[in-house]
């Protein structure tokens, strides 16, 4: 049997400029007639362009699948098969992460007003910190900058998270209430993930925090007022030690004046 253009887009499911990009691709080869130009395809076009959709289903390049189509070796082709597979196992992994995420922040979002202003101790697994900011002002360090651009890449997994050093809670409201600007997650998330624990990797000790959900009603750096009530709990509770104090988003909403009130989740390290 053989099949003008139109007849096998039809019969494909796909429009006549796919077949011919296919075919300038060098993925098939119809038979052209010379006198009137006319290509027809056969079986065999069929069967390589439905190995070729196949292989883009399982998210191979074009290019790609010309090679696995053409003459590779075995080495080439495991080389090419074991490099995918490794990328949707890391996407696999990725997806896990995030339904989770969503599944956190759906009954964050249901507990949002009730925990806001509220003060609790929660238990939170260590951490790999990447720092790139010296208080706001962003870090230059082209490796450092590579390295953000992959922790960006496994969002929501990595959460943009402010530091507060511990010195923040110890010398309450003297000086300035500075931060500095990074990306976390979970340790054994990054493992997982396969990222790299790099000399910018700092690894942040898990326990027991000081957490609270602070609503920010204004614009503008954060000032001293985001912290009141966490020290306030602090000295109340007589802790003998605190470490660093970290925040990142919940949730962000817009009032009826069309301000914009942020909520945070703002934790600090306690030893009790």
């Amino acid at each position: 049997m053989r099949y003008t253009i139109s007849e096998m887009a039809s019969l494909l499911g796909v429009t006549t400029h796919t077949l011919r990009y296919y075919e300038k691709m060098g993925l098939i080869h119809p038979e052209v007639n010379e006198d009137t130009g006319y290509r027809y395809y056969t079986v065999t076009d069929t069967r390589r362009f439905n190995l070729c959709r196949e292989l883009r289903a399982a998210e191979l390049s074009l290019e790609e699948c010309r090679e696995l189509i053409g003459a590779p070796t075995v080495e080439q082709s495991d080389a090419m098969f074991n490099h995918q597979i490794a990328q949707l196992r890391r996407r696999q992994v990725l997806d896990e992460l995030a339904i989770r995420f969503l599944e956190h922040k759906r009954e964050q979002y249901r507990t949002l007003e009730q925990n806001a202003g509220r003060i609790w101790v929660q238990n939170f697994p260590e951490m790999w910190r990447l720092t790139f900011s010296q208080e706001e002002a962003a870090d230059r360090d082209k490796e450092l900058q590579q390295e953000k651009a992959e922790w960006l890449e496994c969002m929501p997994a990595t959460r943009w998270v402010s530091r507060l050093p511990r010195r923040v809670m110890e010398q309450f409201r003297v000086g300035r209430n500075e931060y500095d600007y990074g990306l976390m997650i979970e340790a054994d998330a990054a493992r997982r993930l396969g990222l790299k624990r790099t000399k910018h990797v700092e690894v942040v000790c898990g326990g027991d925090y000081l957490t609270t959900i602070w609503k920010k009603d204004y614009r503008g750096s954060f000032g001293w007022d985001s912290l009141d009530d966490l020290h306030a709990e602090i000295v109340q509770r007589g802790f003998r030690a605190v470490g660093e104090t970290f925040s990142s988003i919940a949730a962000s909403r817009e009032q009826p004046d069309g301000s914009i009130v942020n909520y945070h989740l703002t934790r600090t390290k306690i030893y009790t």
